[in-house]
C-alpha cells in the first residue's frame, strides 16, 4: 500500500474475512481498464469507470468499489466486463491458478447467477 493510505471499513472487513480474492480481482479490473488497446491504431488507452459502468448497467461508483475490493463483483458482471474489455476470464482469474478449487467455486457461482437471470425473465 502507498504510504499512510486510509483503509475503508469494508476493505478491512474483506481482509479480515480472507476475501483477498475480491481485492485482487478489483486490482485486475483496474489494470484491464488501463491496458485496453485501440483496434485501429494499436495504441493503449484507458477505459473510464463510467464507460465500464454503462456497459454493465451500473454506476461508476460501483466500479470504484469493485476496484478497491469494497464490494464483490458478481460473476455475470465479471463476464460482461471481460467481454467489453476484450480480456478472457482467465486474465482476471490467473492470479488464482494455484488454487485447485477455484474452478468449482466459479462454476457454482456462475450457475447461481444464471438462475437469478432466468428468474428475472
Amino acid at each position: 500500500m502507498k504510504g499512510n493510505m486510509k483503509i475503508s471499513r469494508e476493505y478491512k472487513r474483506n481482509l479480515e474475512e480472507d476475501n483477498w480474492f475480491y481485492i485482487e480481482l478489483g486490482k485486475r479490473l483496474k489494470q484491464a481498464r488501463y491496458t485496453k488497446i485501440n483496434e485501429f491504431t494499436g495504441k493503449q488507452y484507458v477505459v473510464t469507470q463510467t464507460a465500464v459502468a454503462k456497459k454493465i448497467n451500473t454506476t461508476f461508483q460501483q466500479i470504484q468499489k469493485y476496484e478497491k475490493g469494497v464490494n464483490r463483483i458478481p460473476v455475470i458482471s465479471l463476464i460482461k466486463i471481460s467481454n467489453f474489455l476484450k480480456k478472457p476470464l482467465s486474465y482476471f482469474l490467473d492470479v488464482y491458478k494455484h488454487e485447485e478449487d477455484i474452478p468449482n467455486k466459479f462454476n457454482l457461482a456462475f450457475q447461481s447467477e444464471v438462475e437469478k437471470i432466468q428468474e428475472q425473465e
